[in-house]
Protein backbone atom coordinates (compact mmCIF):
# COMPACT_ATOMS: atom_id res chain seq x y z
CA UNK A 1 0.00 0.00 0.00
CA UNK A 2 1.40 3.37 -1.01
CA UNK A 3 1.14 6.27 1.40
CA UNK A 4 0.00 9.49 -0.27
CA UNK A 5 1.71 12.66 0.95
CA UNK A 6 -0.12 15.93 0.22
CA UNK A 7 1.53 19.29 0.77
CA UNK A 8 1.60 22.83 -0.63
CA UNK A 9 4.46 23.38 -3.05
CA UNK A 10 6.10 25.63 -5.62
CA UNK A 11 7.42 24.18 -8.90
CA UNK A 12 10.91 25.59 -9.34
CA UNK A 13 12.02 23.53 -12.34
CA UNK A 14 10.71 21.01 -14.84
CA UNK A 15 12.18 19.03 -17.69
CA UNK A 16 10.80 16.48 -20.14
CA UNK A 17 11.07 12.82 -19.20
CA UNK A 18 10.25 10.11 -21.68
CA UNK A 19 7.70 10.62 -24.43
CA UNK A 20 5.06 12.53 -22.50
CA UNK A 21 6.23 12.86 -18.91
CA UNK A 22 8.10 15.44 -16.88
CA UNK A 23 10.51 15.43 -13.99
CA UNK A 24 9.47 18.22 -11.62
CA UNK A 25 11.55 19.88 -8.91
CA UNK A 26 9.00 21.02 -6.35
CA UNK A 27 9.88 22.95 -3.21
CA UNK A 28 7.25 21.75 -0.74
CA UNK A 29 6.35 23.07 2.67
CA UNK A 30 6.34 19.68 4.41
CA UNK A 31 8.86 17.57 2.47
CA UNK A 32 11.44 20.11 1.30
CA UNK A 33 12.74 19.69 -2.24
CA UNK A 34 10.97 16.84 -4.01
CA UNK A 35 11.92 15.39 -7.39
CA UNK A 36 8.73 13.92 -8.82
CA UNK A 37 7.86 12.25 -12.08
CA UNK A 38 4.55 13.01 -13.73
CA UNK A 39 3.65 10.42 -16.36
CA UNK A 40 1.69 11.65 -19.38
CA UNK A 41 1.59 15.23 -18.09
CA UNK A 42 2.57 16.71 -21.45
CA UNK A 43 -0.45 15.15 -23.16
CA UNK A 44 -3.37 17.50 -23.85
CA UNK A 45 -5.77 15.17 -22.05
CA UNK A 46 -3.72 15.22 -18.81
CA UNK A 47 -5.65 16.50 -15.77
CA UNK A 48 -2.42 17.54 -14.06
CA UNK A 49 -1.04 19.56 -16.97
CA UNK A 50 -2.54 22.93 -16.07
CA UNK A 51 -1.85 22.64 -12.35
CA UNK A 52 1.82 21.75 -12.82
CA UNK A 53 3.34 24.63 -14.73
CA UNK A 54 6.81 25.93 -13.85
CA UNK A 55 6.71 28.69 -11.19
CA UNK A 56 3.23 27.78 -10.01
CA UNK A 57 2.02 27.24 -6.46
CA UNK A 58 -0.31 24.37 -5.72
CA UNK A 59 -1.34 21.51 -3.50
CA UNK A 60 0.56 18.41 -4.64
CA UNK A 61 0.09 14.73 -3.77
CA UNK A 62 2.93 12.24 -4.09
CA UNK A 63 3.73 8.61 -3.51
CA UNK A 64 7.30 7.44 -3.06
CA UNK A 65 8.76 5.55 -5.99
CA UNK A 66 12.02 3.63 -6.32
CA UNK A 67 14.04 6.49 -7.79
CA UNK A 68 11.75 9.56 -7.57
CA UNK A 69 8.48 10.56 -6.00
CA UNK A 70 5.49 10.14 -8.31
CA UNK A 71 3.00 13.00 -8.68
CA UNK A 72 -0.52 11.64 -8.28
CA UNK A 73 -2.57 14.82 -8.00
CA UNK A 74 -2.19 18.59 -8.22
CA UNK A 75 -4.53 21.50 -7.59
CA UNK A 76 -3.86 25.19 -8.07
CA UNK A 77 -4.10 26.95 -4.73
CA UNK A 78 -4.05 30.42 -6.28
CA UNK A 79 -4.92 30.08 -9.98
CA UNK A 80 -5.00 33.88 -10.18
CA UNK A 81 -1.38 34.13 -9.02
CA UNK A 82 0.68 34.61 -12.18
CA UNK A 83 4.28 35.28 -11.25
CA UNK A 84 5.74 33.48 -14.24
CA UNK A 85 6.07 36.70 -16.23
CA UNK A 86 8.51 38.20 -13.73
CA UNK A 87 12.22 37.59 -14.34
CA UNK A 88 12.67 37.85 -10.57
CA UNK A 89 10.67 34.61 -10.20
CA UNK A 90 13.09 32.74 -12.43
CA UNK A 91 16.13 34.04 -10.56
CA UNK A 92 14.65 33.08 -7.17
CA UNK A 93 13.71 29.62 -8.48
CA UNK A 94 17.24 29.15 -9.84
CA UNK A 95 18.71 30.15 -6.46
CA UNK A 96 16.43 27.67 -4.67
CA UNK A 97 17.59 24.92 -7.07
CA UNK A 98 21.18 25.68 -6.12
CA UNK A 99 20.62 25.98 -2.37
CA UNK A 100 18.14 23.22 -1.57
CA UNK A 101 19.43 19.68 -1.41
CA UNK A 102 17.47 16.65 -0.35
CA UNK A 103 14.21 16.34 1.42
CA UNK A 104 14.19 18.53 4.48
CA UNK A 105 11.15 20.55 5.51
CA UNK A 106 11.68 24.33 5.51
CA UNK A 107 8.28 25.60 6.65
CA UNK A 108 9.51 29.12 7.43
CA UNK A 109 11.38 29.40 4.12
CA UNK A 110 8.37 28.14 2.18
CA UNK A 111 6.19 30.75 3.89
CA UNK A 112 8.70 33.47 2.98
CA UNK A 113 8.72 32.42 -0.70
CA UNK A 114 4.92 32.28 -0.84
CA UNK A 115 4.47 35.68 0.82
CA UNK A 116 7.16 37.24 -1.39
CA UNK A 117 5.47 36.09 -4.58
CA UNK A 118 2.04 37.19 -3.36
CA UNK A 119 3.53 40.62 -2.68
CA UNK A 120 5.22 40.62 -6.10
CA UNK A 121 1.97 39.75 -7.86
CA UNK A 122 0.02 42.40 -5.95
CA UNK A 123 2.73 45.00 -6.63
CA UNK A 124 2.94 44.36 -10.35
CA UNK A 125 -0.85 44.47 -10.74
CA UNK A 126 -1.69 47.56 -8.74
CA UNK A 127 1.25 49.69 -7.64
CA UNK A 128 4.01 49.32 -10.15
CA UNK A 129 7.38 49.20 -8.43
CA UNK A 130 10.21 51.25 -9.88
CA UNK A 131 13.32 49.49 -11.21
CA UNK A 132 15.24 50.46 -8.08
CA UNK A 133 12.44 49.15 -5.84
CA UNK A 134 12.42 45.84 -7.78
CA UNK A 135 16.19 45.50 -7.29
CA UNK A 136 15.79 46.17 -3.59
CA UNK A 137 12.90 43.69 -3.35
CA UNK A 138 15.12 41.04 -4.96
CA UNK A 139 17.90 41.80 -2.47
CA UNK A 140 15.48 41.47 0.45
CA UNK A 141 14.07 38.16 -0.83
CA UNK A 142 17.51 36.66 -1.48
CA UNK A 143 18.91 37.99 1.82
CA UNK A 144 16.02 36.37 3.71
CA UNK A 145 16.45 33.06 1.86
CA UNK A 146 20.15 32.94 2.74
CA UNK A 147 19.44 34.01 6.32
CA UNK A 148 16.76 31.34 6.82
CA UNK A 149 19.09 28.66 5.44
CA UNK A 150 21.88 29.76 7.78
CA UNK A 151 24.24 31.26 5.19
CA UNK A 152 23.96 34.77 6.69
CA UNK A 153 23.96 35.64 10.37
CA UNK A 154 22.74 38.83 11.98
CA UNK A 155 24.34 42.20 11.36
CA UNK A 156 23.74 45.04 13.81
CA UNK A 157 24.29 47.55 10.98
CA UNK A 158 21.28 46.18 9.10
CA UNK A 159 17.79 47.11 10.19
CA UNK A 160 16.21 44.05 11.87
CA UNK A 161 12.98 44.77 9.98
CA UNK A 162 14.67 43.59 6.77
CA UNK A 163 14.67 40.06 8.15
CA UNK A 164 11.33 39.90 9.88
CA UNK A 165 8.88 42.58 8.84
CA UNK A 166 6.21 41.75 6.22
CA UNK A 167 7.04 43.07 2.76
CA UNK A 168 5.65 46.48 1.96
CA UNK A 169 6.53 49.41 -0.27
CA UNK A 170 7.62 51.40 2.77
CA UNK A 171 9.97 48.58 3.90
CA UNK A 172 11.46 48.42 0.39
CA UNK A 173 11.97 52.19 0.36
CA UNK A 174 13.67 52.01 3.76
CA UNK A 175 15.81 49.02 2.69
CA UNK A 176 17.09 50.91 -0.38
CA UNK A 177 19.44 52.77 1.96
CA UNK A 178 20.91 49.43 3.10
CA UNK A 179 20.94 47.57 -0.21
CA UNK A 180 24.71 47.84 -0.67
CA UNK A 181 25.30 46.23 2.72
CA UNK A 182 22.68 43.53 2.04
CA UNK A 183 24.28 42.72 -1.32
CA UNK A 184 27.71 42.53 0.31
CA UNK A 185 26.38 39.86 2.70
CA UNK A 186 24.65 38.02 -0.16
CA UNK A 187 27.76 37.97 -2.35
CA UNK A 188 29.98 36.89 0.54
CA UNK A 189 27.60 34.04 1.46
CA UNK A 190 27.36 32.80 -2.13
CA UNK A 191 31.13 33.01 -2.62
CA UNK A 192 31.96 31.20 0.61
CA UNK A 193 29.42 28.46 -0.05
CA UNK A 194 30.82 27.95 -3.60
CA UNK A 195 27.38 28.45 -5.08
Amino acid sequence: MHIIHTTPGFIIKSRPRGESGKLLSIFTRDLGLVLATAQGIRLEKSKLRYHSQEYSFGEFSFVRGKEFWRLTNADSVRPDLDISRSSLTGRVAFLLCRLLHGEEAHVELFGHIERSFLFLEDSTDSNKLSAEQMQTLESIIVFRILHLLGYIGTDKKLDARIIGEPLSTSLIDEAMKQRTNMNRHINKALKESHL
